[in-house]
């Protein structure tokens, strides 16, 4: 009893510790009926030595649970068996393991050696007493649990909770785990670990001695993020004048090395996951901004790491302190002070904020009150676009076809970045900061979008070449190291994924606590960037080639080129390494993510997700009224995931109406036609109902806390979920989009919406493979597909992916319970209940 008692404790611990947030009441069940189902098992039996069993099965299980919690705590996720077998030279990883565990994860041993005593008197007692259970208890409860546990579990499993089991329950993750190890390598799960796994953590979140190693130690760090710098301007003379000419002066420098194939490394959140990426060598997230959505964690970056070694970090930015979230992450970040727009005087306005030359003249005064030695983080601001330079900094002469252009106005603004720079430096040797100071100074990603067809004309024309996305995306890394003879031009790629590693081999610090994902240019012949913002999530650029991922999410539609020659590379080649950098993101996903696949936390459990009300819902017999009683009444019966149609009025807004067919004539008795806005939102509804405009659909979603809008936008989607995300974004995290192309999600989910439907009854030519393939590499809510498809087979392929499917419209028991035989998760209705 006792045994069984604290090892349920210990499953409460554990969901705690593992960060399940979702379904614990269901991952806690069954995980206490495996338990007592062991228990039972072993303490009803005749086994003379039922209590060493029990006590060898609680010290077994109180292990797993630790180890799992450790590897869990490091990267979010489940640890292979795999990874067991390496426990012990996990523990020689040094500290970097040793910092995950905490004192919460001894709670699974700390009881072990006192349960010694206990487990020696019971055994005695159960000697002693030789008590031996009658045929029906012995068997029976033992059954009665198993099979309570089969009934439970495929109940769970037929209503779509089958992958949280397997991802997250303690005994079905590690059964399931357990069977994968007799599979094929390719149909091993994510929670895989293996020695070679283990060599490259150690590799990555450890610096060797090498190339330049510690030639910066005991010196200042000073680190010059530069807005939209691009790598083009460096070197570069426009009609013999010289665009940067500070820069190229920094880059000959005696002690420079510059690195040419550097790239950006973005998420949502633009210059804060540049600086993330650089500061913490992890991928951004893709979900929100990364200063946004991990605002509370803690990382183990560069400025902690540094803090660590004796350093005083603080981060200079002349712009709001709460742009980007900066306030409320940089505190987490490691950084002890944020010099912002508060502390600045602000004079004259450039782009967004104070000017570059001010702000470094401003910023010099701080730089001299930190205590050495010194860590600063400097963001500049004058070369962000639109790059709206004022007359007098004009300096380029620009030909008559680049004037009024991006391009043009561009080479203006980073010319008047670079001077400041310049004369940055120049005050920094006035003060006697330059020679004790490493300086790294690189961009944050690009000005000129190679997908705006103007810029991508322009550069090709000016470059002489293709202005593709590796060109784009190419941004410059120099850094100085005073008084060392290192000149040098580093052509390796690489990325800003790889600056935490770079930058601690040359200060001669360690990473003793965190991951690094990035690798140390200098020293490593792996050059790869896998990319998933601007280029989609599996394409990457390495040392010879790019990999351009297809928008429609199919292997066999995408585009490779050779870097040097910008010949066709054929697709074969690259899928090693487009598999490599899915799985790369993934990993570090792992270390960000809290949460599951899913963002709908006001809902109960995802029961609630099984009915969609097909058009706000059946009301008095009709469909399709887009109505607010039909909003109503379907939230009275239980549904909370609403669907609306949306149409364009002749004005370009929303309105919500299926279509302006019979229907405008049907619910509003006037003439079929398209009509302005203003004139919908006065019609009379039949009934005395109320039509649905977006201002009152987010009213009703405000007095409806815990309800979703699923959005079914006639005409250019991509413009209606933009409109609803800069019009109502106190509600945008409520709005599911539903998407009828392949091509749409990107850019929908680069404006933040966290739930995205493929809806495929404007795809039936695409193929179930092709379906497939797009669904594993985006991270999609559902698919939803006709009734006619829902009886093939793409429904359990999706199952067997752990992929929500749901069907439209159904509106009866019948075929509703055989389209879940089928594998359809849930149903788009008019008038079934929840």
């Amino acid at each position: 009893m006792v045994l069984t008692i604290l090892f349920i404790l210990k499953i409460i611990l554990f969901i705690k510790m593992t960060g399940i947030q979702y379904n614990q009441a269901i991952i806690f069940t069954v995980s206490a009926l495996f338990a007592l189902f062991a228990f039972t098992l072993i303490y009803f039996s005749r086994n003379k030595k039922k209590q060493s069993i029990a006590f060898s099965f609680y010290n077994i299980m109180s292990a797993i649970m630790f180890a799992d919690a450790v590897y869990y705590h490091y990267f979010n996720n489940l640890p292979s068996l795999i990874m067991l077998k390496q426990l012990g030279s996990v523990a020689q990883v040094g500290d970097s393991v040793r910092a995950v565990i905490n004192p919460l994860h001894l709670l699974f041993l700390v009881d072990i050696p006192f349960l010694c005593v206990y487990s020696s008197k019971k055994k005695k007692k159960i000697k002693k007493s030789a008590k031996v259970y009658e045929k029906k208890i012995r068997i029976g409860i033992p059954s009665l649990l198993a099979l309570t546990l089969a009934i439970v579990i495929t109940v769970l499993s037929v209503g779509g909770y089958g992958t949280v089991l397997g991802r997250q329950e303690l005994f079905t993750y590690h059964a399931k785990d357990f069977v994968s190890l007799f599979k094929s390598e390719d149909a091993k799960g994510e929670g895989e670990f293996t020695e070679e796994d283990l060599a490259h953590l150690r590799k990555r979140a450890m610096v060797d001695n090498g190339k330049l190693t510690g030639i910066g130690k005991g010196k200042n760090l000073l680190v010059i993020q530069v807005e939209g710098l691009q790598n083009f301007v460096i070197n570069e003379y426009y009609d013999g004048q010289e665009v940067t000419p500070n820069l190229n002066s920094f880059i000959k420098d005696n002690s420079s090395i510059y690195f040419d194939r550097y790239y950006q490394l973005l998420g949502r959140g633009n210059t804060s996951d540049a600086e993330f990426v650089s500061n913490n060598s992890l991928y951004p997230s893709m979900e929100d901004p990364t200063y946004t959505q991990y605002q509370d964690i803690t990382f183990c970056g560069l400025p902690w790491i540094l803090r660590d070694n004796g350093y005083t970090s603080w981060v200079l930015h002349g712009y709001k302190p709460e742009f980007w979230n900066r306030s409320a992450a940089y505190p987490n970040q490691g950084f002890e002070r944020f010099i912002s727009e508060e502390n600045y005087n602000v004079g004259e306005v450039i782009a967004l904020g104070l000017n570059d030359k001010d702000f470094f003249k401003q910023s010099l005064p701080y730089l001299k009150e930190m205590e050495k030695p010194f860590h600063a983080f400097m963001i500049t601001l004058s070369s962000h676009t639109p790059f709206t330079m004022p007359e007098k900094y004009h300096v380029i002469k620009l030909r008559p076809e680049h004037k009024d252009t991006m391009f043009g106005n561009y080479l203006q603004a980073i010319h008047y970045t670079d001077e400041a720079i310049g004369e940055f430096i120049e005050d920094l040797k006035k003060e006697g900061l330059y020679d004790d100071t490493v300086i790294a100074i690189y961009g944050d990603h690009f000005a000129l979008s190679s997908m705006d067809e103007a810029n991508e004309k322009i550069m090709t024309d000016y470059l002489g070449y293709q202005y593709d996305y590796d060109s784009m995306m190419n941004i410059p890394l120099i850094i100085h190291v005073p008084g060392e003879e290192i000149n040098e031009t580093v052509s390796k790629v690489s990325c800003q994924l790889d600056f935490l590693p770079t930058i601690l081999n040359i200060m001669g610090v360690k990473n003793e606590k965190g991951v690094m994902f990035g690798k140390d240019i200098l020293n490593t012949e792996d050059s790869f960037v896998a990319q998933q913002t601007y280029m989609l999530k599996g394409s990457f650029i390495d040392n010879e080639k790019v990999f351009v991922m297809s928008r429609d999410g199919v292997y066999k539609h995408s585009r490779a080129y050779y870097l040097d020659t910008r010949e066709p590379v054929d697709l074969e080649k690259c899928k090693e390494n487009y598999n490599r950098a899915i799985e790369e993101i993934n990993k570090s996903n792992y270390v960000l993510r809290q949460g599951g696949r899913f963002s709908l936390s006001h809902l109960s459990g995802k029961d609630s997700t099984k009915l969609v009300a097909h058009a706000g819902g059946k009301i008095r017999g009709l469909t399709y009224t887009n109505s607010r009683e039909s909003l109503d009444k379907s939230y009275k019966k239980g549904l909370r995931l609403l669907e609306v149609d949306f149409i364009w009025t002749t004005d370009n807004k929303l309105v919500c109406l299926h279509s302006w067919d019979g229907f405008v004539n049907k619910f509003f008795n006037v003439p079929v036609k398209q009509y302005s806005y203003d004139e919908f939102a006065n019609f009379k509804m039949i009934h005395g109902w109320q039509q649905l405009t977006p201002d009152i659909l987010a009213e009703w979603m405000e007095k409806h806390p815990d309800a979703y809008i699923v959005t079914d936008i006639k005409g250019d989607n991509v413009e209606g979920l933009r409109i609803l995300k800069e019009e109502y974004p106190h509600i945008q995290d409520r709005i599911i989009p539903q998407i009828y192309h392949m091509e749409e999600y990107e850019p929908i989910a680069n404006m933040g919406y966290k739930n995205i439907i493929y809806t495929l009854y404007l795809s039936s030519k695409v193929s179930d493979e092709e379906i497939l393939e797009f669904a594993r590499e985006n991270e999609l809510f559902a698919i939803t597909m006709p009734e006619k498809r829902a009886e093939g087979t793409l429904p359990n392929l999706l199952k067997k992916e752990g992929i929500l499917t749901y069907t439209h419209t159904i509106n009866d028991k019948k075929t509703k319970k055989k389209l879940e035989q089928n594998g359809v998760y849930g149903f788009y209705t008019d008038e079934l209940r929840q």
